[in-house]
């Protein structure tokens, strides 16, 4: 460790001795990279801020009925779209900075610094969104970010507009084409059900469920009409008997009848309910009494027979007339459903090819309907939503910000730059002196001079530092670090202009405007 220490004073001392080289050096270097740093061009910026609302009252309002644009991912694309190429030129015609740019060479170079120093930036929770721009004349940031802005508003709601243009064409296309397919589907229609006017298959389903159909309504009148038939000719049989003076024996007295309705329903009762419950007792007496009313009709008849056979006569007369009656139009429906199973047994070939072909063409007529309808009712939600556009409400802009004409330049940022010259020129000019020190190497004591010879040293003479030579010792330093206080007075200079130098000239120009 002390062997280390000893080496480091060494080449201080060794280095001591070219320290005006370093001075020199350090000056050097300051004062060209602060000329520099003088002379670089200020950049200014200019910023504004806008605010993207997108919570419209017509939206929830049109949900439904009018077509919901996203408004959200148009604003998120727009914001990945907003440098193109084709934006990038029009910043540049309106802000004239295409003049200076004569050869397509120096218009990729604009188009790429443009694209580099525009800067979008955005928070998506608020929407809110902040265009940057730097450039060293601060009229043209302002006009650039003003341009930018524009062109952010006015996309946004062009590209809206012309979407819903673009759908309103394609959907009047749209109509048009399936229109004259309506009209020839339904052309096509009218024809064959006129053609095929009366074998046209109706709502109950295909030829032979019709002819199950109709096959079940002809057995069930077959029926109907072998109890119809036996029905007259029982009261035929019982016509001719009265009519030759016999019994009839099969009719019933209106007397018999309540009789038989009063004894079925004492039944019933009898099923629930005892001999003592009191309308049971009261059907019994109703029944005897009516018993009694019947014997006494019995006599009665016997007396007039005839008056009594008359009656019964007239009776059958006319019950046989009705079953007559009801007889034929059975037989009448039934030669209709066996005419119609016949016509339908004829046309088993031909009829499912028309339901077929029917139903081919109904299917068509259907769906063009059913696109047609459906297109005609998303142009109306289409209109809709473009009338709610051009009132402006479904999103709004609100600049916050707008863009300013920035006076204090942000860049470069001489200060720093300044503080990074001084700190590179003292590195720069201790090492070209620790190269001077290295190639011109000295002996400063007797240790260096045995190592390095190799022979024992017995003595060594010091130098006598006599009042002359510790004045002009004194006066070398002295000199020296005068020379280097001055360097950090004119590094603080520098850095006091870099700082206010700006707030000077404002005040100057103020002063002038007012």
């Amino acid at each position: 460790m002390k062997e280390t220490l000893t080496e480091v004073v060494l080449q201080m001392r060794s280095v001591w001795r070219y320290r005006w080289y370093a001075m020199m050096v350090v000056w050097l270097v300051t004062i060209i990279g602060w000329a520099v740093i003088i002379i670089i061009p200020d950049r200014y910026e200019s910023s504004a801020r806008i605010f993207v609302d997108t919570d419209s009252l017509l939206r929830p309002l049109l949900k439904g009925l009018a077509v919901q644009t996203d408004i959200d991912q148009r604003l998120r694309l727009m914001t990945r779209t907003l440098l193109s190429r084709p934006n990038l030129e029009k910043v540049a015609r309106d802000t004239d900075l295409d003049i200076a740019a004569t050869t397509d060479h120096e218009r990729e170079i604009l188009f790429q610094e443009l694209k580099e120093d525009i800067t979008l930036s955005s928070t998506r929770k608020q929407n809110l969104y902040t265009i940057n721009y730097e450039h060293k004349n601060p009229a043209k940031a302002k006009a650039v970010v003003q341009s930018v802005l524009n062109i952010f508003v006015e996309t946004s709601l062009g590209d809206t507009r012309q979407d819903t243009d673009s759908a309103q064409r394609f959907l009047d296309k749209q109509i048009e084409e399936y229109e004259a397919r309506l009209v020839v589907a339904e052309n096509k229609l009218t024809a064959f059900k006129r053609k095929h006017l009366g074998t046209l298959p109706d709502q109950g389903g295909g030829i032979f469920q019709r002819m199950q159909e109709t096959g079940a309504l002809y057995e069930q009148a077959k029926l109907d009409q072998r109890e119809a038939q036996f029905k007259r000719d029982e009261l035929k049989k019982q016509y001719d008997k009265v009519e030759s003076g016999g019994s009839s024996g099969l009719l019933i007295s209106p007397t018999e009848e309540r009789i038989l309705a009063l004894q079925k329903r004492l039944d019933e009762l009898l099923l629930i309910y005892t001999e003592e419950y009191p309308d049971v007792k009261e059907i019994r007496i109703s029944i005897a009494s009516l018993r009694e009313q019947a014997e006494n009709d019995t006599k009665v008849v016997g007396s007039g027979e005839d008056v009594e056979g008359n009656i019964m006569l007239s009776q059958l007369r006319l019950a046989l007339s009705t079953s007559e009656a009801e007889l034929a139009a059975i037989r009448v429906r039934t030669s209709e459903y066996r005419r119609r199973l016949d016509k339908m047994a004829g046309l088993v070939d031909t009829l499912p090819q028309v339901e077929t072909e029917m139903k081919r063409l109904s299917r068509d007529y259907d769906v063009n309907k059913g696109n047609y309808d459906e297109l005609i009712s998303r142009r109306e939600s289409a209109r809709m939503a473009e009338s709610a556009d051009a009132m402006g409400d479904s999103v709004k802009f609100k600049i916050i910000d707008p863009p300013r004409l920035p006076i204090i330049p942000v860049a470069p940022n001489r200060p720093l730059l300044s503080s990074v010259v001084l700190v590179a020129a003292l590195i720069l000019g201790g090492l070209f002196v620790f190269l001077l020190a290295q190639l011109n190497p000295v002996v400063l004591d007797s240790n260096t001079l045995r190592k390095i010879s190799g022979i024992p040293v017995l003595g060594s003479v010091g130098r006598i530092w006599t009042p002359a030579l510790k004045f002009k010792r004194k006066l070398e330093v002295g000199a020296f670090f005068t020379v280097g206080v001055g360097l950090i007075a004119v590094f603080v200079i520098v850095i006091l202009v870099n700082l206010y130098g700006n707030d000077l000239v404002l005040i100057r120009l103020m002063r002038e405007i007012s």
